[in-house]
């Protein structure tokens, strides 16, 4: 009796986490550019422009399946002796 409480509520922790919304502080690009422009000075200050500030605000994009192919292909052996 006690696995299957377990097992169940194991598997309701699973599926809310597989459920859950992208995280609450990802920032579109517009938001991170209205937080450049309203502390402008001390981003200026620290030496970051605004497109460097952008770019590590706002979150990055998912990797695409072509873009994790090595640049050079692989040599295959043809089994030959």
């Amino acid at each position: 009796m006690r696995i299957q409480v377990f097992t169940s509520l194991a598997t309701a922790i699973l599926v809310s986490l597989a459920l859950a919304p992208a995280p609450a502080s990802a920032k579109t690009a517009k938001d991170c550019k209205t937080e450049w422009q309203a502390d402008k000075a001390a981003m200026q200050a620290a030496g970051k422009t605004e497109k460097a500030y952008v770019a590590e605000c706002s979150p990055k994009p998912a990797k695409t399946a072509k873009a994790s192919k090595p640049a050079t292909p692989v040599k295959e052996d043809k089994g030959g002796y």
